[in-house]
């Protein structure tokens, strides 16, 4: 498989952990929409181009037994408090209307670079195997 090949594979594969762990951030601010001053999270939007200086780039484990937790899983984007909220009497600033927006558009996106991951494996199958007619 040519590199560029492999290379767009790669790129697929962080664009997909960054949804996966996007997710999980929108379910930890679902989960605490009515935690008094709890302030919702967000992440730092992927780049491709981010995602392609960072290629060659892993995190080190220091000790076997460091668990990651969700929101640093997968692409390991940055957390942030989001600043674009209005903060309730109780102090917290999740919109839930807005986080279930987003939860599904992720879940749309997954599914795009899903079909885009399983259409790319169809056409090396075809050029592996020859026509399938």
């Amino acid at each position: 498989m040519s590199s560029s090949v492999s290379g767009l594979f790669d790129l697929l594969t962080q664009k997909m952990s960054y949804l996966t762990q996007k997710q999980a951030v929108l379910a930890e601010n679902v989960a605490n929409a009515d935690t008094p001053k709890y302030k919702q999270l967000e992440l730092k939007p992927f780049s491709f181009g981010d995602a392609l200086k960072q290629a060659s780039v892993t995190m080190a484990a220091t000790d076997p037994r460091h668990i990651l937790p969700a929101t640093m899983a997968g692409a390991n984007a940055q957390t942030v408090k989001s600043k674009d909220t209005e903060e309730l009497p109780s102090g917290n600033t999740v919109d839930i209307e807005r986080q279930m927006m987003e939860v599904s558009k992720t879940s749309v996106d997954y599914q795009t670079m899903t079909s885009i991951y399983h259409k790319m494996i169809g056409l090396i199958k075809i050029s592996v195997k020859g026509s399938s007619a």
